[in-house]
């Protein structure tokens, strides 16, 4: 069932406006990846975290926020096996990918991940 509501939709249009933002030429050379990046729910989780910080967050405190909302648990009963396995996941897979795309800026190795801006209506013309 679609969530008609406005905060699901409103979700999809950050997503949206991201994809806009990504550089043209790499969108012509490789839409297929791109749409496969995001194709990723726990991708998507991260690129609506990140949207949604103000500063810097450190990887371990991403693994275990994406965690939760992906298990739908609280902070508190986020393992910590569980906790690592997604810090591997985003340190190897999701972080690189993204950062291939020109979605977020981040290196391997770097523990604080930066916020991405917020893609809301009152930034586009």
């Amino acid at each position: 069932m679609t969530d008609t509501s406005g905060g699901g939709g409103d979700k999809l249009i950050e997503l949206l406006r991201l994809v806009e933002s990504v550089d043209f030429d790499i969108l012509l050379s490789s839409s297929d990846e791109v749409y496969k990046a995001l194709a990723n729910e726990q991708r998507r989780h991260l690129i609506l975290h990140l949207i949604e910080q103000d500063t810097a967050v450190p990887l371990s405190r991403l693994a275990m926020e994406l965690v939760s909302q992906s298990n739908d648990v609280p902070l508190t009963e986020v393992t910590h096996s569980e906790q690592e396995q997604m810090r591997l996941n985003l340190e190897h897979e999701h972080l690189p990918r993204l950062a291939d795309y020109g979605l977020l800026s981040w290196s391997h190795g770097e523990d604080m991940i930066e916020p991405l801006p917020s893609l809301d209506s009152t930034d586009c013309e």
